[in-house]
């Protein structure tokens, strides 16, 4: 049996060194609430718990646990924040709705998101028009109820409600039919998140559909076009910052390149057509949610231009329904969702007020 177990054994603790050597370079890219000692020992356990993620490359394994340290986000199933999926021998990043929902309120404008499912047996109300209303009280199941698979009934759909700081709100509700014909979409359809947190991923693709009215961050951006990829079978491959499968050794000691030639190479690389006002914008917002300078930026997309463009090209489309704005500074949120109200997280200053902090277990 141990001889049965060493090879497994064997590929995690390769896995597990590449991820160490890298463990400087995922500091620089993580917010205040994420350490590298936790991200690495986050994404080990997703990648243990998941044996077929062992027989992925190891360049594409740690393209997809230091986008989520440039994300700020953490690869376990339990938290839903963001899912390792094996496709072959190549890892998967696939952001979870509690993912989502982080990186929305990263805009800056939304003070809280709210996300929920609705069964056959809850009372439900919902109406669109001059006189917009969203009612949902779940069914409090009996006892005997809860023994059975389905104690609240049959799934009916979810939805989700965004709150802005300026008092204003924005809720959508998507049924099942048309959560499920998302899924038909996906090359993860019959496999991953889809089966075994199907309700995650509904709340998941109602946020994803009406974040696209909110005010969006580059982040969230950059989220979104990875799992369309994703879901359109398509490599991830530039957008992880791969090139041609391999992956930028973290602890290379070779003289760094020329930074005027670097600057050159990404001038030099810009679309015909840009426009010069959301370009430098997208650079800032880059620059500020990664805590590095416009020339950093350019610097790091000096190195990968095409998958440069396509993040660029994926934001520019999200800001043409308005006219482009600085985006204010995020405020610290809190780590996960409210223990006192499931599927709602909020801003750290409505935490600092609540009457419960001081047993909270989330602080």
């Amino acid at each position: 049996m141990a001889t049965q177990n060493l090879p497994a054994t064997q590929k995690a603790a390769n896995i597990r060194a590449l991820l160490d050597q890298s463990k400087k370079q995922m500091a620089m890219a993580l917010p205040k609430h994420l350490t590298a000692d936790r991200l690495l020992r986050v994404a080990m356990t997703s990648i243990q718990k998941t044996p077929k993620l062992l027989d992925c490359t190891p360049q594409s394994l740690l393209a997809c646990v230091m986008t989520c340290a440039q994300l700020g986000l953490e690869p376990d199933q339990f938290l839903g924040q963001a899912y390792l999926v094996p496709y072959g021998n190549v890892c998967t990043l696939i952001p979870g709705y509690r993912g989502y929902i982080a990186l929305a309120r990263r805009s800056g404008e939304v003070q809280s998101v709210s996300s929920q499912v609705v069964y056959s047996k809850d009372h439900f109300c919902l109406q669109y028009g001059l006189d917009e209303k969203l009612e949902h009280i779940p069914y409090e199941p009996t006892e005997q109820e809860l023994e059975t698979k389905k104690p609240r009934g049959d799934f009916r759909g979810a939805y989700v409600i965004f709150k802005y700081k300026d008092g204003s709100y924005s809720f959508d509700f998507m049924n099942k039919a048309e959560i499920d014909r998302i899924r038909k979409r996906s090359k993860a359809s019959s496999d991953g998140p889809w089966v075994t947190d199907y309700d995650e991923m509904a709340k998941k693709t109602v946020i994803k559909r009406h974040v696209k009215l909110a005010p969006l961050s580059v982040e969230f951006a950059h989220a979104v076009a990875l799992e369309d990829r994703a879901n359109n079978g398509e490599s991830q491959a530039d957008l992880l910052g791969m090139d041609d499968g391999t992956v930028i050794d973290a602890e290379s000691t070779d003289a760094p390149p020329d930074t005027a030639e670097q600057l050159k190479v990404f001038d030099e690389s810009i679309p015909k057509g840009t426009d010069p006002a959301i370009l430098e914008e997208f650079l800032t917002r880059t620059a500020e949610s990664n805590k590095s300078t416009v020339e950093g930026v350019k610097l790091e997309g000096a190195k990968n231009p095409a998958g440069f463009w396509k993040i660029f090209t994926a934001y520019k489309k999200q800001q043409q329904a308005k006219k482009p704005k600085d985006a204010p500074a995020a405020e610290e949120m809190a780590p996960t969702e409210c223990p006192e109200n499931p599927g709602t997280t909020f801003l750290k200053t409505h935490c600092d007020k609540c009457a419960s902090l001081p047993v909270c277990k989330i602080w």
